[in-house]
């Protein structure tokens, strides 16, 4: 098996982990290699998220322990808030896609472009992590707001932690996992 495909497996299996997941901006570059919609990553990925959002709002009824009154509110605001986030992971996959087709070929405007669109991505998610906690505040309480981007702070903190020592650095031969075992 060649080492992209390596590469975007162990990756997309690590963001999958951890995260299931705006639109761009002008200044942001585009991705480097299309995905189609009978990509059998993608599908895969699709299978694997559903399985993920599932237990995700098992968690999530589990740690916020609702009452009635909060149950609704919440759950009425989560639901958007996951369709947003999904765009945001779909560009996470197609940055990781991008770096694992261009590893063997890296130069330096395709680590820009990588480098330019995953800060965006960190912006983008950031700024949806504000808009629904202050959303998720209006319609139930701070208390549940802040609770609420407590998992998901977590959760998005474990899949960058999975995603980032399953990502080869370059130069080829240092990654920092390496580096500390030795």
């Amino acid at each position: 098996m060649n080492k992209p495909l390596i590469i975007t497996r162990r990756v997309l299996s690590a963001s999958i982990l951890a995260t299931i997941m705006l639109t761009g901006c002008t200044l942001t570059p585009k991705p480097l290699t299309p995905i189609s919609a009978n990509d059998p990553e993608m599908k895969a990925l699709e299978v694997d998220r559903a399985k993920y959002r599932e237990k995700k709002v098992a968690l999530i009824q589990k740690a916020l322990n609702l009452g009635p009154a909060e149950h609704d509110a919440f759950w009425r605001e989560y639901y958007p808030y996951e369709a947003e986030l999904k765009k945001i992971y779909d560009e996470r996959y197609s940055i990781i896609r991008d770096y694992a087709a261009n590893y063997e070929n890296m130069n330096n405007d395709i680590a820009d472009n990588l480098a330019l669109r995953s800060l965006k991505i960190r912006d983008d998610r950031n700024a949806l992590f504000r808009k629904y906690y202050n959303r998720i505040k209006k319609a139930t309480s701070a208390i549940v707001a802040g609770q609420f981007l407590q998992i998901e702070n977590e959760l998005n903190l474990l899949s960058d932690l999975k995603i980032s020592t399953e990502t080869p650095i370059l130069p080829r031969d240092v990654s920092p996992a390496t580096v500390l075992k030795k």
